[in-house]
């Protein structure tokens, strides 16, 4: 009996990911994996010819993948259109389930690998931080201990994997630094890990959290992690159809908030006559 085989993907940020995992000894084996990057290109026009190599790598075809993994955001509007478009279509035509998985915390839990030889790992203080534009961020906050247990937020009558005392919101990058603050005074020898591409742009920003808890880790987005959640998600149960995943915005998109706002005008529905 042939092993089950899964291939996942996220593009919600400038760092895409893409790998290609099967069941192996009641765990999982990596086979293939590839990073994207926006710098050199877009998630629309390669992460279908990066979804073939892989696939080639791995010495795969389309018609023996079990389920897709893809992660729903927050993240890039565009981008979590996306990858999330390209995995709905797919499993659609194949019928297999998908298994959706927060962007977050594929980055959070990269941190938290990144930490696992620091003597207080599991205290430490795990901060995902994506750009969120408009003078927020995406983020993602909870002690090291919790963050590894996560997986995808419940989402109205369908169950997640998500660990008390770990928080995925949009807010204010003043708001945000204000409760860390006041956790990390609650003990002064918590130690702390900020990553994400927020980290990068405004890490002026970080100056007002405790430099001396501070540990330094150079880490984004990673397949091998992204491979893990996903296995997790399948062994869990968390597996949706295609017509069940939508991305986790966190917030209204800009032409939401214009329609809700009346500026702008419902498209006319136009029968065969002619007459709008």
């Amino acid at each position: 009996m042939k092993p089950k085989r899964y291939i996942a993907w996220d593009t919600s940020s400038p760092t895409g990911i893409v790998c290609a995992f099967e069941e192996h000894d009641k765990s999982y084996r990596i086979v293939a994996e590839w990073t994207l990057s926006l710098e050199t290109s877009k998630h629309s026009e390669r992460l279908l010819w990066t979804i073939d190599t892989v696939l080639e790598s791995a010495g795969w075809k389309l018609e023996d993948i079990a389920a897709i993994g893809v992660g729903v955001g927050p993240g890039s509007f565009t981008g979590l259109r996306i990858g999330i478009t390209t995995a709905k279509m797919l499993a659609s035509q194949l019928n297999i389930p998908v298994v959706p998985v927060s962007s977050l915390a594929i980055l959070a839990r990269g941190a938290v690998r990144a930490v696992q030889a620091h003597p207080k790992a599991g205290q430490t203080l795990i901060l995902a931080l994506q750009d969120a534009a408009k003078g927020e961020w995406f983020t993602l906050m909870g002690p090291a201990k919790a963050v590894k247990g996560c997986v995808v937020a419940a989402e109205g009558d369908r169950p997640g994997i998500w660990a008390r005392g770990v928080k995925e919101r949009t807010i204010a990058p003043e708001d945000f630094l204000e409760e860390a603050q006041k956790l990390l005074k609650k003990s002064k020898t918590t130690p702390w890990v900020a990553i994400g591409v927020a980290v990068q742009r405004y890490g002026d920003l970080l100056k007002v959290l405790p430099k001396k808890q501070r540990i330094d880790v150079d880490f984004s987005f990673d397949p091998r992690v992204l491979a893990q959640i996903v296995w997790e998600g399948v062994q869990q149960g968390i597996l949706r159809t295609s017509m069940q995943i939508k991305p986790r915005y966190l917030r209204e998109s800009d032409a939401e908030v214009k329609l809700k706002k009346g500026l702008l005008r419902p498209a006319p529905l136009i029968h065969r006559t002619g007459i709008a």
